[in-house]
């Protein structure tokens, strides 16, 4: 865009003056310069405004001319918005100032379009008793009518999560792993007095000559009662420890040990794998 300058010739006789104007012919000269500096500048907010006073009728006509030119493209540029807000129940209200920065915009919403100079923009909507609310933009030149809208409705509050469960009822894996070796206690006991009885048997009928293969099973049985015993013995002090360490369902349920069983000749092998 090319500036131009203008000279003005105060040439007027005296004879030929007129009554003063509404609008002098030095501010005529100063909103024609500053309507070309302020449209250069991007400010075609202000440009408007001075392009306003030199296409007055007042002006000379070489300025009217120009400016009311100018008016005319600052017109189809200058952007526009309709600022909006909604209060804490969600209707739309107008008891809402607007800031830009510590610029008072809007003292009061109106509905009305405003112009606004193209580019990035952080506005302030302030309201009695509610927490201000800040919109960033960015206003292109030639938008128009862009709604910029403030919300104070109030966000309702995130349900909070339930403590954990710490202290009702006993947690699973105590029970299932004390349950387990109170079974093989029991299966134990049952395994031993099987192998007792038939001991005594043995040492009725042919001891101390009995042969190896009356012997053998009741060893066995012996040692498989011995391991079960200790099996479970083990299982029981794990679920006391299980029950006293545990600090959640979830931890427990990563942490329960696992009991493995691996048959023998003559009767089995009880194993605990976990992480304790």
């Amino acid at each position: 865009m090319k500036i131009r300058a203008l000279v003005l010739l105060a040439a007027a006789p005296l004879s030929l003056a007129t009554p003063a104007s509404a609008t002098t012919k030095k501010e005529c000269v100063a909103s024609y310069e500053q309507t070309q500096s302020l449209r250069k500048d991007g400010k075609l907010a202000q440009a408007r405004e001075a392009a306003l006073v030199c296409s007055h009728n007042d002006c000379p006509r070489v300025v009217r001319g120009d400016c009311t030119e100018w008016l005319a493209e600052i017109e189809k540029s200058l952007p526009t918005v309709v600022l909006a807000a909604r209060d804490e129940k969600g209707d739309e209200t107008a008891d809402v100032r607007v800031f830009e920065g510590d610029k008072l915009v809007r003292e009061r919403l109106d509905g009305k379009a405003m112009p606004m100079d193209p580019g990035e923009h952080v506005l302030r909507f302030e309201r009695d008793g509610a927490e201000p609310v800040t919109r960033k933009v960015i206003v292109h030149e030639g938008d128009k009518l862009v709604r910029i809208e403030a919300s104070f409705l109030k966000e309702p509050k995130a349900p909070e999560a339930p403590p954990a469960d710490k202290g009702s009822g006993v947690p699973v894996a105590p029970i299932v792993l004390g349950g387990v070796g109170i079974l093989g206690l029991g299966a134990a006991g049952v395994i031993g007095l099987l192998a007792l009885s038939a001991k005594s048997d043995l040492e009725a009928s042919c001891a101390p000559n009995c042969v190896a293969a009356d012997v053998d099973p009741i060893r066995t049985k012996l040692l498989a009662a011995d391991i079960t015993a200790g099996a479970s013995l083990a299982l029981l002090g794990t679920a006391a420890v299980v029950y006293f360490a545990s600090g959640s369902r979830d931890d427990t349920k990563s942490a329960m040990p696992r009991i493995e069983f691996a048959p023998t000749i003559g009767g089995g092998f009880l194993s605990l794998r976990g992480a304790f």
